[in-house]
């Protein structure tokens, strides 16, 4: 048995408690809750935003309706040097702490930027991409659902409409990212900091006012 055709159930308590940490912070909610970032806990079983304000169950059987954001890899997508649109070199390097040298352009829809070391033009050290869904509750489930799988994930309510940060590989190396909701839109934000979670947060923190 499916639930609504706007937003279906996620199986497996890792989403179901990524969904109840961002109780509150749906679309068209406000942004507040507490600063700084926590563990999500496993939870029994409650669904995505149904758009309305409130939460949907459904069977285990149901899948979510809308994609996983995109996550680039660095030679994806092509690029061009510029300067990025959502955040200056400098505030990048400082919130995401490696210096910084050639900044690129991502030459996709929207627009994306990614960031490379100062002292080996080689190594990447951040990234940030945009994807666009039809709706603001599609957009919102798809940040949440970005997460399925990775028990390290880490919730914040008070980035746009609420933010997961975990882990992923960047140039094979694993680093956390920090995925966030706006309205209709679903920003990734990369960095090459194995650990901890902290820097991914302040990055996509600083982005999201740039995000319309």
């Amino acid at each position: 048995m499916r639930a609504a055709p706007v937003s279906r159930a996620v199986p497996g308590a890792l989403i179901v408690a990524l969904a109840l940490a961002l109780t509150g912070c749906q679309p068209g909610a406000g942004s507040g809750g507490p600063a700084s970032p926590r563990a999500t806990q496993a939870a029994s079983s409650t669904g995505l935003a149904d758009g309305g304000g409130g939460e949907r169950t459904g069977p285990a059987s149901t899948v979510l309706s809308t994609p996983r954001p995109t996550l680039s890899t660095p030679g994806a997508v092509a690029e061009a040097p510029g300067s990025c649109p959502y955040i200056s070199a400098a505030d990048f390097a400082q919130l995401e702490g490696d210096r910084v040298g050639q900044v690129t352009v991502l030459q996709s829809r929207p627009a994306g930027c990614r960031f490379y070391f100062a002292f080996d033009p080689a190594v990447v050290v951040g990234e940030i991409t945009v994807a666009r869904f039809p709706t603001a509750t599609q957009a919102y489930n798809a940040m949440v659902g970005s997460a399925q799988g990775h028990p390290e994930v880490q919730s914040e309510p008070g980035i746009g409409a609420g933010a997961v940060a975990f882990t992923t590989p960047l140039q094979g190396s694993p680093s956390w990212q920090c995925v966030f909701a706006k309205g209709a839109s679903v920003v990734t934000v990369r960095t090459r900091q194995p650990y901890p979670a902290l820097n991914a947060f302040n990055l996509a923190r600083a982005i999201a006012p740039k995000i319309k």
